[in-house]
This record gives structure tokens, sequence and C-alpha cells, in this order.
């Protein structure tokens, strides 16, 4: 699996500044509960794993973890749904205003924004290769309107509130 949304579900793990997780290089914590991105294993260090998080300036960094044990996809914490045009995906509903954006992290102005209690769907939350912080989607709801299908990412807010999942930008609904 590539570069993917998650959630801490074990205990507190402790995030290093360097791939080799030197006891020296800590630059935070991800705690049980909270979301954070995956990136993937680091390639010369086997058994150590890329990841973004919030570190404890606030800001969306990067770090390494020495487990890739004890944490869930992000899209497992929305509602498993069929839809007649999307298939089985996970639903989501924004507890702030997003932005829908293509590839690049470019906002797609016909689309956005998504305002608070809109619906987002993904079938895995995969991140985006240029943002990492963007989740990939595959349909988006706006007020009471149909379900429209897309194939685009939508801006996670891994700065602007709480990283614990149940209070995150978006929520099971």
């Amino acid at each position: 699996m590539g570069r993917y949304h998650a959630v801490m579900e074990g205990k507190t793990v402790t995030v290093y500044r360097q791939s080799d997780c030197a006891k020296d290089s800590k630059v935070g914590t991800i705690y049980s509960g909270e979301v954070f991105t995956f990136i993937g294993e680091h390639q010369g260090y086997f058994g150590h794993y890329e990841v973004r998080f919030l570190d404890r300036n606030g800001i969306y960094g990067r770090g390494f973890i020495e487990t890739s044990l004890g944490y869930g996809n992000l899209a497992c914490y929305g509602k498993k749904v069929t839809d007649k045009k999307l298939g089985t995906c996970y639903r989501f509903m924004l507890r702030k205003d997003l932005n829908i954006v293509d590839t690049k992290g470019h906002i797609i102005k016909e689309l956005s924004p998504l305002k608070k209690g809109d619906y987002v769907y993904t079938k895995g939350a995969s991140a985006g290769r240029d943002d990492n912080a963007n989740m990939y989607i595959c349909g988006y709801r706006k007020g009471q309107g149909a379900v429209t299908p897309c194939d685009a990412f939508v801006t996670l807010d891994y700065t602007g509130g709480s990283m614990i999942a149940k209070n995150f930008c978006l929520y099971k609904a």
C-alpha cells in the first residue's frame, strides 16, 4: 500500500527527525487516536517508516517512526456505504470548509469549496504525492444535492484543529 492517512490505534509512538531514528533526534510524538500521514518504509533503514504529522510547534512536518504496527487506515473511520455511482466506499462529513484540488494541489474552483456539513467519499484515504496532506476522493456531495463522482483530492486540515480522529476536520457520518 502506498502513502495514506492513518490513525494511531496503538500506544503512543515517538517521532524522530532522522531516518535511522537516533534517540537524540526526537521531534515529536503521535498519540493514540491521532491522525497522521503514513508515507512508507525508508529505503536505507528497513523497519523505519517515514510519516507526516503535526509536531509540537503546530507544523505538519516530516518524521520517522520505528514501527509499522498499531495504526489503521483513516478510511475505516468513515461510514462504509455502497453508492450506485461510486460502489463501496467510506463517507465522511466535513467539520469545516475544505477545498477540492487536483493532483498538483491546485484548487478546482468549479468544485470548491466544500462547506461544513458536506460529504466526501474515499476508497482508501490515499495521500497526495505532491502534497501529502491531501486525501484522494472518489466523490462528494454538497448540501442535500446528489453524490457527484470525481477523481480529485480534498485538502485535509492538519494545522487548524485537533489531530484526534474523533475531532478531526472530517468525521464518520
